[in-house]
């Protein structure tokens, strides 16, 4: 995946909460998840290791249980988007999710897909990534 957790300036509102994380998958920061009905984008606690180096940005399955920060409100952040025809995105066009660990958005609607925001800026078909007002708190299943 690219660079999926970038945000442009200036800073807007942003939302967060604590969890345990159940490592029952590879945890990967930047990335979008859900944490029970809250679609967000995952920080990983800070952690450092025996030379005061923050520790990678991924929690592996054999790593030990460990808490993360999920931010479900984030008033732009630039995230992955789907590729190719019909994937163009201007501002205020939703933004779905199919609540799958790290896929990106598409501007399409899916059964089962969660609508998660809208753009706030333009992004043609070829573009990789597009930047949107995330409300995962808000996020319903749906068009």
């Amino acid at each position: 995946m690219g660079q999926f957790f970038r945000t442009s300036t200036p800073m807007g509102d942003w939302r967060s909460f604590k969890f345990d994380m159940i490592l029952d998958e590879t945890w990967t920061e930047g990335q979008l998840y859900k944490v029970q009905d809250t679609p967000g984008i995952l920080f990983l606690d800070i952690q450092y290791d025996s030379a005061g180096c923050k520790k990678a940005k991924t929690i592996a399955l054999t790593d030990p249980v460990t808490e993360g920060v999920l931010v479900y409100h984030i008033e732009k952040v630039i995230v992955d988007k789907t590729t190719g025809t019909g994937t163009a995105f201007l501002p205020g066009d939703r933004v779905y999710w199919s609540g799958t660990s790290g896929d990106p958005v598409t501007n399409t609607w899916q059964e089962g897909y969660y609508w998660i925001g809208i753009a706030t800026e333009p992004a043609g078909i070829a573009d990789a990534t597009v930047e949107i007002d995330l409300k995962g708190d808000k996020a319903t299943v749906g068009a």
